[in-house]
């Protein structure tokens, strides 16, 4: 044998050539394609019950407004959708193998996810819709593509819930607990910790001579952090652990990261403000620390969740030799 012979192996699919050959893969492609635009289209004219003159009535644009509106902090909900997709399709081969035919329970997914829509609907509370759409949308595939294809898609529908936006007023009745804990723990550091003279009244921490004063508002209850750091937690671990107890660790982690992030923040403005007092200008020094530290406690609380993750990092199985 010519030691200079090459061995072709086969040349790797082409992204839209695998996406057909998994898609052309699937049954009744026609049927679910129709029921889940319909499904939509729903969504799209009665998402809604506004009786705010001029509102669309889609849902779909409700979720955009409160998505980029800044009070809301649910920018990361963008990325969601995306990270669904990228879901979807590495179980690719799986929904390709295991896709069998209609499914009649999942009738029952779908009937629940109506009636909660016209809860919401005529309660006007957009975000049980949401709930609605996505899970209304997962009842659909099992309906069509049975039971198989429920189990493989039930994670990148679950992490749609994280679109779900908790912040603006919204956040008002959910993030007081929050913030009082917040207030309480930031004057027991500020105070007890740091010898600075701090007064708490309610979720309000000042200055004894009110030179600065900061409201530990629902914004800064530290909810709207603790739910984008439970999804990037949520998606590492089921993405890089197989163990129930490992993702169940790296989940609970977001909790105390996300308070004690919150607290050295607030601490940090606390800090700011009675460094610059004297020259009257403690609470503008405050709010600037306010408006720009959080992207340093947020990266600081990645940074330990990553290093949780390596921590946990589970060894690829030893081939046989």
């Amino acid at each position: 044998m010519d030691a200079t012979a090459r061995i072709e192996l086969p040349a790797e699919k082409g992204f839209w050539e695998e996406f057909q050959t998994h898609w052309n893969a699937m049954p009744d492609k026609v049927v679910c394609g129709v029921l889940l635009a319909a499904w939509i289209l729903l969504f799209q004219f009665y998402g809604w019950a506004s009786s705010i003159a001029g509102q669309s009535h889609s849902l779909f644009v409700w979720m955009w407004q409160k998505w980029s509106d800044p009070s809301n902090d649910a920018s990361h909900a963008k990325l969601i959708p995306w990270v669904a997709l990228y879901l979807l399709w590495a179980r690719r081969e799986r929904l390709a193998r295991f896709c069998a035919g209609v499914w009649w329970p999942g009738l029952l997914i779908l009937g629940m996810a109506l009636v909660l829509h016209v809860i919401g609907f005529v309660v006007q509370q957009p975000r049980f819709s949401m709930v609605a759409l996505f899970s209304g949308a997962w009842g659909l595939l099992g309906l069509v593509w049975g039971w198989e294809t429920l189990k493989a898609t039930f994670f990148p529908f679950f992490i749609f819930g994280f679109c779900v936006p908790v912040g603006g007023t919204f956040a008002l009745g959910l993030t007081l607990p929050l913030r009082i804990v917040a207030a309480k723990a930031t004057m027991f550091v500020a105070h007890n910790l740091m010898g600075i003279d701090i007064v708490r009244t309610g979720t309000t921490l000042s200055d004894p001579s009110v030179k600065w004063h900061f409201d530990v508002a629902a914004e800064c209850s530290g909810i709207r952090s603790f739910v984008a750091l439970l999804a990037i937690s949520t998606i590492f671990s089921v993405l890089t652990m197989r163990k129930f107890w490992k993702r169940a660790v790296m989940i609970l982690m977001t909790i105390p990261l996300a308070l004690i992030c919150n607290i050295f923040r607030l601490t940090t403005i606390i800090l700011a403000a009675k460094a610059f007092q004297q020259s009257d200008q403690g609470q503008a020094a405050g709010h600037l620390v306010d408006e720009w530290f959080g992207y340093v406690t947020y990266a600081v609380a990645i940074g330990l969740l990553l290093l949780a993750g390596r921590w946990l990092k589970e060894k690829p199985a030893s081939s046989p030799s």
